[in-house]
């Protein structure tokens, strides 16, 4: 899965198969075999968007569930492509309003309103997710789980009975962070003067923390290879996060997963996420709001990936933000610290 260009081409075949496949095989086995690769699909797609060129980023095609996969819920890994389905589209909705701010690209005038209403209809489909999945996958407090978004603050974790529950349930809670639009009303109106705020996404991420403070860390390490981890999940959350305490809170979990000397997390280096993690809280601790991470140049992800995302070797990046004392949109090359 490390080769994008090999894999697309191993998609394009599989999925040419698939339309020409005159008779299924056993149900069972058939979806079973269909939700593993859709979940390494998703994986390749979030690697592909992190880094790349930031063109590249705002135009990464959908990945389009397969319809016998759709609404359907009858096995943890079954809920699991459902949610990652919903995650990847929402993200993908919600990086290409707000990074056509930094962009050269012409666009539609009326683009904000069609991705609120795009959005809101990714909404829908996470509230079917919502109401069916089991009680076994739901945390264990279910009176904390009655008062989300909130929280009763960082150092009150949340359990799950599993693992793969609690990942699951980490997916659901950041794409609604992709599903907040006060960040992409903000930037569409132009006023942008002062600090922005965020009110709708920080009760998500302040949820996402409380989730990941309540899973093992090893457990992460070891069971997360072929699915988007904790790693690329904070990642995505702290270009959506503009409390600082908060970014500090995403910063000292990575650094905690960084001291266990894995070399990944997700199918994701775990130094590079921490080095982009610190710079961006670096520009967040000068007033200076980050919303998106690009490549100048892009390498086509890396050739090839054979080790997961530990091949692209990334020195500098660049960084869109905004200004807190200006409200003037920025573009800056910065070296990562690795």
């Amino acid at each position: 899965m490390g080769n994008f260009e090999g894999f697309n081409c191993h998609v394009q075949g599989l999925e040419r198969f698939l339309a020409e496949l005159k008779e299924e095989p056993g149900e069972t086995l058939f979806n079973a075999l269909l939700t593993a690769w859709m979940q390494i699909r998703y994986v390749v797609w979030w690697a592909r968007a992190y880094f790349s060129r930031l063109d590249i980023h705002r135009n990464l095609p959908p990945i389009h569930l397969p319809r016998k996969l759709e609404g359907c819920f009858g096995t943890t890994e079954e809920r699991r492509v459902n949610v990652l389905n919903v995650l990847c589209e929402s993200h993908r909705l919600n990086s290409k309003a707000i990074l056509k701010h930094w962009s050269l690209d012409s666009e539609i005038d009326d683009e904000y309103e069609i991705t609120c209403l795009k959005l809101a209809g990714e909404a829908k489909k996470l509230d079917l997710w919502l109401s069916n999945i089991p009680k076994t996958e739901q945390p264990l407090d279910s009176e904390s789980y009655s008062h989300f978004p909130v929280g009763d603050g960082l150092d009150t974790p949340i359990f799950f009975q599993s693992h793969d529950a609690a990942l699951n349930f980490a997916y659901h809670v950041l794409a609604r962070i992709m599903q907040c639009t006060e960040s992409l009303r903000q930037l569409q109106s132009g006023k942008l003067h002062g600090k922005l705020g965020h009110s709708e996404e920080q009760g998500w991420i302040r949820l996402l923390l409380q989730i990941a403070n309540g899973t093992s860390m090893q457990t992460s390490v070891s069971k997360n290879s072929y699915t988007i981890g904790f790693s690329g999940i904070f990642l995505a959350a702290l270009l959506r996060c503009q409390d600082l305490n908060l970014s500090l809170e995403i910063e000292r979990w990575l650094d905690s997963l960084h001291s266990l000397q894995p070399t990944e997390e997700g199918a994701f280096p775990i130094y590079q996420t921490l080095g982009v993690t610190r710079m961006v809280n670096q520009q967040r601790m000068m007033g200076r709001e980050i919303f998106g991470v690009s490549q100048l140049e892009d390498d086509g992800g890396g050739f090839p990936k054979f080790t997961a995302y530990n091949s692209q070797s990334i020195s500098s990046l660049l960084l869109h933000g905004v200004c807190n004392i200006t409200g003037n949109l920025f573009t800056e090359c910065v070296s990562i610290d690795v």
